[in-house]
């Protein structure tokens, strides 16, 4: 409780903040350790400092573990279960009062003035968001960080799963959850004890006891090969990667409505934090894109998962100066407890985009809408020559590249600390090191442009659209990276990437919320595959032709006059991706003459005088 809530008996009633925690909502400390933190009480590592800035602000700070997790009982089913729902549900009747359709004066906390904002970060911001979508009446504002919003395209994307991360979150939770304190490092049982205990030592014991039984997450994904495959949950229901989907996925507890539109329905003030280094950036962008309503607000910065980061691609990236856990304070305080003076990025009510622009000259900028207006997508050319082109006239009568044949050697094309690192090893800075011999020993294709003449922004997904001609392999993993050449000729700098299985080509009808988020152009809106098994389609039998359009991930970022467009394309990336069972030594060819063409296009910002922002 803030300080103005604790008095001498008579508490004045502060609004609440309501975290629900997937990683501890707080770790006990040994002596003498734990003299050093916090005037010895227990510390959250990860979210302390947005903790105690609310504090400060004068809210009161409410913080439990998620069932399955940390000091509380019971077992995880699945992630962000509907019994999961129903505890912050509940939650938030203990704090206010009353059920979820009536709020009672008399059963409300002594310290509530019947407000609750909720707040979370990656995992809790998907706890978060899927309690607002029932609309508790107490409930008044909204911050969600980093969420996951589509699950699939987010760590299965081009419907290759990311191994590595998922497999390192797995042991993250199974070590927190069974609090086996070594393996998450050696020295740490001399200096922690644990989960903060919300009752006596013997009642943790049992509820760490009762968490062996959570769900397996890994082994269940290791069985899924498309959108649609079910596994079976701990409760012996079944679901498939489409349940954990926010845009449109009916929820029974919605009566059949989707989260996010359920959420936009409400009409909360919402803040959405997302990093250009982070693969949530595209659930950010689309659900501002296609579902902003008064007093919304997007905020992307140059950041990696969670925030802890300032990703500089053109030098070494730094631990984060931007004090986002003020602007959570800021925009909670504005919506609850108004304030005579209104920070600027707060004080119009229409929603409005805040995204920094990284690489030369950085700098913040704000748009009331996503993509920013004056964003055109302009193709470049591939070219025989491993050029980019911004001219057709420059493409020869025929020609093709093959597609390298894959690896599955780590860190073959990028050494250094990835973006998917990151998202674990939050205090390893992100550093894509390029290696320049994976062209040479044939592991990769490198196409740039000429030098440009002035300074190129790209804001939003860039899209790769590839002509290919079939060799005699059934099936082969694209991986592209959009780089920029510095001047001086230097190594490349990494941007952003896409990825596709080519079994995977087959486009459907984007959704709404992807067209919104896209910028129009002769090429049509960005790709969207089904992922569903039934659209699996191998490759056409050898010398045919087929076409396969893949997105990046969305970027802000501006490349230095003088500086080369670089587009590197390789089979596989081993050190995070599963390998393509299918994948053999026969790839098919990338086409790049008059007739049969490939093209990257880029979201360009055409009026380089956008506004700044007071961030």
């Amino acid at each position: 409780l803030p300080r103005q809530a604790q008095g001498d008996g008579s508490l004045r009633p502060v609004p609440c903040v309501l975290h629900m925690a997937r990683y501890w909502r707080a770790w006990e400390m040994r002596w003498p350790f734990r003299e050093l933190v916090n005037g010895g009480q227990p510390w959250d590592f990860l979210l302390g400092p947005w903790k105690s800035a609310l504090l400060k602000s004068g809210f009161a700070v409410v913080s439990a573990d998620v069932r399955g997790a940390g000091a509380s009982s019971g077992t995880q089913s699945v992630v962000w279960s509907p019994r999961e729902t129903q505890d912050t549900l509940e939650l938030i009747d203990f704090i206010v009062g009353g059920s979820h359709a009536v709020t009672t004066q008399g059963a409300r906390q002594p310290w509530s003035d019947g407000q609750v904002a909720l707040f979370g970060v990656s995992y809790d911001a998907g706890a978060a968001v899927r309690a607002a979508a029932h609309q508790h009446p107490a409930v008044k504002a909204l911050v969600a960080s980093f969420l996951f919003g589509d699950i699939w395209r987010e760590l299965f994307p081009g419907g290759i799963m990311n191994r590595w991360f998922l497999q390192s979150w797995c042991d993250v939770n199974s070590r927190l959850d069974n609090c086996r304190l070594s393996a998450i490092h050696p020295f740490a049982p001399l200096a922690m004890k644990g989960a903060a205990p919300a009752s006596s030592k013997q009642q943790l014991a049992r509820h760490v006891a009762e968490h062996s039984a959570n769900w397996d997450l890994m082994s269940a994904a290791g069985s899924v090969a498309a959108i649609d495959d079910p596994v079976s949950i701990s409760s012996g229901e079944t679901m498939t990667c489409q349940n954990l989907e926010l845009f449109s996925d009916p929820l029974p507890s919605l009566e059949g409505k989707a989260v996010l539109p359920s959420v936009a329905a409400s009409q909360l003030p919402v803040l959405i934090i997302s990093g250009w280094s982070c693969v949530t950036s595209g659930t950010a962008c689309a659900t501002f894109s296609a579902l902003a309503g008064k007093h919304w607000r997007l905020l992307v910065g140059p950041w990696n998962h969670g925030g802890v980061q300032h990703v500089r691609y053109c030098r070494d990236t730094k631990l984060l100066k931007f004090p986002k856990a003020h602007a959570v304070q800021d925009f909670l305080l504005h919506h609850m407890q108004p304030k005579s003076q209104t920070p600027e990025w707060l004080a119009s009510p229409q929603p409005e985009a805040h995204f920094y622009l990284c690489g030369a000259a950085p700098a913040w900028q704000h748009s009331t809408k996503w993509p920013p207006e004056g964003v055109v997508k302009k193709p470049l050319w591939l070219s025989g020559s491993k050029t980019l082109s911004w001219t057709e006239s420059e493409l020869e009568s025929e020609g093709a590249s093959q597609l390298p044949k894959a690896t599955g050697a780590k860190q073959v094309v990028w050494g250094g600390v990835s973006r998917y690192m990151a998202m674990i090893r939050m205090m390893d800075l992100v550093k894509y090191k390029w290696n320049q011999s994976s062209i040479a020993k044939g592991h990769a294709l490198l196409f740039e442009s000429a030098p440009s003449n002035e300074p190129l922004a790209v804001i939003g997904s860039p899209v790769l659209s590839l002509r290919l001609k079939s060799s005699r392999d059934q099936d082969a993993d694209v991986f592209a990276y959009l780089c920029e050449r510095p001047p001086n000729g230097g190594d490349l700098v990494y941007v952003t990437e896409g990825i596709l299985r080519l079994s995977y080509r087959k486009e459907e009808d984007a959704p709404s919320h992807e067209k919104a988020a896209d910028p129009p152009s002769e090429a049509g809106v960005v790709p969207h595959h089904s992922y569903r098994r039934r659209d699996m389609e191998m490759l056409p039998p050898e010398g045919e032709f087929t076409t396969a359009r893949l997105k990046f991930f969305p970027v802000a970022y501006r490349f230095r006059a003088g500086s080369r467009v670089a587009l590197v394309i390789c089979p596989d990336d081993a050190t995070h991706y599963a390998s393509n069972p299918l994948a053999g030594q026969h790839p098919p060819f990338i086409c790049h003459s008059k007739s049969e063409q490939s093209l990257l296009w880029l979201p360009i910002q055409q009026d380089m005088t956008a506004a700044g922002t007071a961030l």
